[in-house]
């Protein structure tokens, strides 16, 4: 029993913040239910919810202190674990091997009452195919809070079609979708990327589709798969007309090994840490060369086997931000399309249009 109960309240507890100033927010809810235990956190933002199989004797609920419950689980041998509450004194008593345990709980009717979605629209796609999504556009969002809406990801809903979008005013990740059922919705949602981070850990395994429930309101968003779920806020805003800096047109496209690039890329920014993490790409004889220079650390170059069409480039990005589109590609190869030193470049696999991901230069002599 530790074994699912303990990836349960580990993925539960993601919601909770170390900066909460209600000492109830540090509790996780737990209830048990006909269809067996149920685990809640929340911060007020984000919500998660997981359902763990269990035998239950007699219904009831109570809240835990998460970080002593997730951790002394985890510590259990994988074998049976009971646990029954007095009501009277709000102790819960945990009994596993040798174990005997009681921990002092706060009542059930402290902790905030979750959102519920009631009649809102509704989309369902696979599961596995929106946590790729997530993955490839979530990186580029912004992480300061200066300007909220660029610190989620935005969710453009046509019908079945659902686009992804985030941007930090360096780069922009664009990931297209296709619902496998919709409602007739025409909506932008702009989803904090923090909460969608949370998606892979609380949702993965559990089933195949996702249903994505946005709440009458339009101030609440819901992702439900199998027993588990993840709620939260939406960031309130205009997010910027990010289509126009797609580029339309290249002068330049190079294409290579994506594995050979990340690996070189790596090995080549080591020598970029101290200098903006800038990196250099050149074309010529038939190839790339890739290099970064600190003054005080020394310098690297490689060469890169590469296919090459149009005007020869040289050009500069942060390497941090090439190698993070590099990463989550899930293709053999790579392609980048230039359109000159100065415009925004170009990475994505090669003739795809599901994914884009476009990349501001850094302007250093080369």
């Amino acid at each position: 029993m530790p074994g699912p109960l303990g990836q349960a309240l580990q993925a539960v507890s993601r919601a909770i913040s170390a900066r909460t100033t209600l000492p109830i927010l540090n509790n996780i809810l737990v209830s048990a239910t006909d269809q067996g235990l149920v685990l809640t956190a929340t911060n007020l933002e984000i919500g998660i919810r997981k359902l763990v199989p269990a035998e239950i004797s007699e219904e009831g609920s109570t809240t835990v202190p998460a970080r002593l419950l997730t951790d002394f689980v985890s510590t259990l041998p994988d074998q049976e674990l009971s646990l029954d509450l007095d009501a009277s004194t709000q102790t819960l008593g945990l009994r596993c091997a040798r174990f005997d345990t009681h921990i002092k709980c706060i009542e059930a009717e402290e902790f905030p009452p979750s959102p519920r979605p009631d009649e809102g629209d509704r989309l369902e796609v696979p599961l596995e195919e929106m946590l790729r999504a997530v993955e490839q556009t979530q990186m580029a969002a912004s992480t300061d809070e200066a300007r909220p809406v660029l610190t989620g990801v935005l969710f453009q809903i046509q019908g079945a079609n659902l686009t992804l979008a985030a941007t930090d005013g360096h780069r922009l990740a664009v990931r297209k979708l296709t619902a496998s059922r919709a409602d007739d919705i025409e909506a932008s949602l702009i989803v904090p990327a923090r909460a969608l981070g949370e998606l892979g850990r609380a949702l993965k395994g559990e089933g195949s589709q996702l249903e994505i429930i946005i709440s009458k309101a339009r101030n609440q968003v819901f992702f439900r798969a199998g027993s588990a779920e993840v709620n939260s806020r939406l960031i309130d805003g205009n997010y910027p007309n990010y289509s126009q800096v797609v580029p339309t047109k290249s002068s330049t496209v190079v294409s290579a090994s994506t594995t050979d690039m990340i690996q070189t890329v790596r090995a080549v920014s080591l020598f970029a840490k101290d200098s903006a993490n800038v990196i250099r790409i050149k074309t010529g004889n038939g190839g790339l060369v890739l290099s970064a220079t600190t003054n005080e650390v020394g310098d690297s170059q490689a060469e890169l086997d590469a296919g090459l069409e149009g005007t020869d480039i040289q050009i500069a990005f942060n390497a941090r931000y090439v190698l993070d589109a590099l990463n989550v590609l899930e293709a053999d190869k790579v392609e980048l399309l230039f359109n000159g030193p100065l415009s925004p470049g170009l990475i994505r696999p090669p003739g795809e249009e599901d994914y884009v991901y476009v990349i501001m230069p850094v302007r250093v002599a080369m």
